[in-house]
């Protein structure tokens, strides 16, 4: 299975607070295990120096596309690709484990003043149920069966 949606247009916050706006696309892949969805941004901006406004705005951008085309899709599933100046960059997207809501059973049991360990299965870390970050450090160049994809 192999998908590719349209370029979209998406109003980003820059830095300074002002509206700008990128181009994204979703891609669906599926691999021999599971389907994964790429999601595109086009950086009209050069990515360095470090502080531009697409940088600043990723982990908006990223959950508002997600909130509007991929609610509920596991986060191991779900790449980020952002291309500028001729180079497709592939960052990880990370989350907040501490924003995943206890279950009913053990919410109403009462909170211990002890770290208590959880179990956390990555088919429970979904959007809606956790925002999404971009780790801007962990970003490389995509791999060439990513590029070709995208192309």
């Amino acid at each position: 299975m192999f998908y590719k949606s349209a370029f979209k247009d998406i109003i980003y916050p820059a830095y300074s607070r002002e509206p700008r706006v990128t181009r994204y696309r979703i891609v669906l892949v599926k691999n021999s295990r599971l389907v994964r969805a790429i999601v595109q941004l086009l950086a009209d901006e050069p990515l360095r120096p470090q502080h531009t406004d697409l940088l600043t705005a990723l982990d908006v951008i990223l959950n508002r596309i997600i909130e509007v085309e991929l609610m509920g899709v596991r986060h191991d599933c779900i790449r980020l690709v952002v291309l500028a100046e001729a180079q497709m960059i592939d960052y990880p997207i990370t989350y907040n484990a501490l924003e995943i809501k206890r279950r009913r059973t053990a919410a109403n049991q009462p909170a211990t003043a002890t770290d208590q360990p959880i179990h956390i299965r990555s088919l429970d870390v979904v959007r809606g149920a956790v925002a999404f970050y971009v780790d801007r450090e962990g970003g490389k160049p995509a791999g060439a069966v990513i590029v070709r994809m995208l192309q």
